[in-house]
């Protein structure tokens, strides 16, 4: 009798043919060239999709069977076997009772009332910080089916809530259902928020490995393969695809819950870091997503969470192809069949605490209006007017004149800030580098340097903007005799490091958080900024590219500056709520002061941001946040603001 194993890689089944008696059998090889079957090495290849892998082994088994074949199957297939097998009864028994959890309807009549309240008296009894009762239903909701998507808004507290789930998990009865690990995949930032909020919650400090770019690829490879894991392993998302293997083999070889922190990250159907993260958590026990922004551009951003979290099943859980949320994209609006459909379908599958569910404490919101010096009026409106003649140009090239209205408008700020800014380049300016300003990407003072202008625009570089005088003398009445601090958020580096000088020149000690700075560096910032009774630095000068996420500040500060601001929604409310999230004291109240140079596009910005976070809003509390639909990134009705008021100054001169 023949014999063959059968064993798998991420794209196929192996069936091994050293002596080719399979490959040369007539029938089957036609049965395997319907499959695609490839012959090498001794090895007969058969590709399969994803979603029909299962009814295709069971077809390939038949097949070898017929011929009287026996067959082996790897520890791979089998353990690949058990956890579609898992998933399935999971997924049947969740998809018809979770939508009863999100939906809160746990009477004391229904079949989860006393699971509900068993598991609160659990969590309780394991957590030395009480939850809320919307995170306690999260949590629940994340138990109970253990893969699970979390969509709650930044700062309701999704950390706390998973940690609650796994606590119940790893102390589950059923040994089908514990986990006794928790692997986290996110960006480094989320790292030291994991760690210090185990022991914010459980009241102990936890074992705890990092896999980054700042361990060597040997020692990560170690931490990976190490008999005895610690409780949490941290894993950035550049490391997957480096350490596939060593990931897959860890999550094998434990009982694992894999949480994808900012899920937002893997949304790309082809990117690289989302193929790897898919195929790495398969064989899981429990898969959670997290991420507040689940749809940035459109329907097809839920394919690969899905996938995430029910990679043998997760055709059946959309119920729509990837094209087809794609093209629902162009052509659906938000109440058509197709969309209510398709929520209709997930919503078992995700649970979303809304920023109107977390009760905040109120927020203040001051204005400053700074007075320009001479100096700078002179060179904010020799620019102004320069640039209102292009924006009145003839649009031949749209994609090139969308682009140099950017430029155009990024100069247009720094000038209102900080005119120094002009004479460098913009990439030099910016802490994220923008690819797409190309040639615009040039130093001001190269266009302007045999006019006028140029020697105002150098000799400011020598003067202290008003704007950073205004700052200090806020920060030396306001905040520093009252022992508080304060967040400065600015877009431009060079604002940061211009205005930490001046600051240090007055006696003020402040830390930034920008790009550069070392991630070790940037840890240990945040964790002295966080403390109250610290008070080596009050003052922390960040831009928000950086540190907009994953980063909580609300323990040790209250309020926040901004020095200027750009026209990109999204970054300015998650800026805003680093400050302002779960855990803050009922009577707490956070601090907004907003600096704008008079007449300049400053105020048009703050007129005009407020109205688009209103749009923004009511689609964040929707229950899924399509923001695509916000088209955060179009300039035109700023550009369009900037056109009036310079015509309504200029004629009443």
């Amino acid at each position: 009798m023949l014999g063959t194993t059968i064993d798998i890689d991420s794209s196929s089944f192996i069936i091994e043919d050293k002596k080719k008696e399979l490959f040369s059998n007539f029938r089957l090889k036609l049965t395997l060239k319907r499959w695609n079957a490839e012959f090498h090495d001794g090895l007969i290849r058969v590709p399969f999709d994803e979603n029909l892998k299962e009814s295709l082994l069971d077809e390939i088994q038949s097949a070898l069977e017929s011929l009287n074949v026996e067959i082996t199957l790897s520890d791979d297939i089998k353990l690949e076997l058990e956890s579609f097998s898992r998933d399935k009864s999971k997924f049947q028994e969740f998809k018809g009772h979770a939508k009863l959890i999100r939906n809160e309807e746990i009477t004391k009549n229904s079949k989860f009332y006393s699971d509900f309240q068993e598991f609160k008296s659990f969590v309780d009894s394991k957590f030395i910080r009480p939850l809320k009762h919307f995170q306690e239903l999260s949590a629940f909701h994340m138990a109970f089916s253990q893969h699970s998507c979390n969509f709650s808004v930044p700062g309701a507290g999704k950390t706390a809530v998973v940690l609650a789930a796994y606590t119940y998990l790893k102390n589950h009865p059923d040994k089908d259902k514990r986990v006794d690990r928790l692997v986290v995949i996110g960006p480094f930032a989320a790292f030291a928020p994991w760690e210090n909020e185990f022991e914010a919650c459980l009241g102990e400090k936890v074992s705890s490995n990092r896999v980054y770019g700042g361990v060597n690829l040997s020692q990560r490879k170690e931490h990976l393969a190490t008999g005895e894991p610690p409780e949490l392993t941290l894993i950035n998302y550049h490391s997957v695809p480096i350490l596939k293997e060593e990931i897959t083999s860890y999550i094998k070889r434990n009982n694992v819950m894999v949480v994808a922190d900012e899920a937002h990250r893997i949304k790309r159907q082809d990117g690289q870091q989302a193929v790897n993260t898919l195929d790495v958590v398969k064989n899981a026990k429990s898969r959670i997503v997290l991420t507040g922004t689940p749809l940035p551009n459109g329907y097809h951003d839920l394919f690969n969470l899905y996938k995430f979290i029910y990679p043998f099943h997760y055709q059946e859980v959309l119920g729509f192809h990837y094209s087809n949320l794609t093209e629902m994209n162009k052509v659906d609006g938000l109440d058509s069949p197709r969309v209510n459909q398709l929520i209709d379908n997930i919503s078992p599958f995700f649970i979303r605490i809304k920023k109107q569910h977390l009760s905040l404490p109120p927020i203040k919101k001051n204005h400053v209006s700074v007075k320009m010096d001479t100096d700078q009026r002179y060179i904010y409106d020799f620019i102004e007017a320069q640039f209102v003649k292009w924006f009145e140009k003839s649009e031949s090239d749209k994609k090139a004149s969308e682009i140099m209205n950017k430029a155009k408008l990024i100069r247009l700020r720094q000038a209102s800030t900080n005119p120094s800014l002009l004479y460098l380049p913009i990439s030099e300016s910016l802490d994220i580098k923008d690819k797409n300003l190309g040639e615009f990407d040039k130093g001001l003072s190269e266009e302007l340097s045999n006019s006028d202008i140029f020697d105002a625009i150098s000799q400011y570089q020598h003067k202290v903007p008003p704007k950073f005088t205004s700052i200090l003398e806020l920060i030396s009445s306001e905040i520093i005799p009252k022992k508080e601090k304060v967040i400065i958020w600015t877009i431009f580096v060079s604002n940061a490091d211009q205005l930490q000088s001046y600051l240090n020149q007055n006696s003020i000690k402040s830390k930034l958080l920008i790009g550069r700075i070392e991630d070790y560096e940037r840890e240990e910032v945040i964790q002295s900024f966080n403390d109250p009774d610290n008070l080596d630095f009050q003052v922390v000068i960040a831009n928000p590219f950086t540190i907009g996420e994953s980063v909580s500040l609300h323990k040790g500060c209250h309020s926040a500056i901004y020095l200027e601001r750009d026209y990109n929604c999204a970054s300015y409310l998650q800026s805003l709520d680093r400050i302002h999230r779960v855990g803050l004291d009922p009577n707490q109240i956070t601090t907004y002061y907003y600096f704008l140079s008079q007449d300049s596009v400053d105020e048009i910005i703050n007129e005009k941001i407020d109205i688009k976070i209103e749009r923004m809003a009511k689609v964040i509390d929707g229950e899924i946040p399509l923001l695509a639909g916000i088209d955060d990134n179009n300039d035109r009705e700023l550009v369009e603001e900037i056109l009036i008021r310079h015509d309504q100054r200029n004629s009443s001169v």
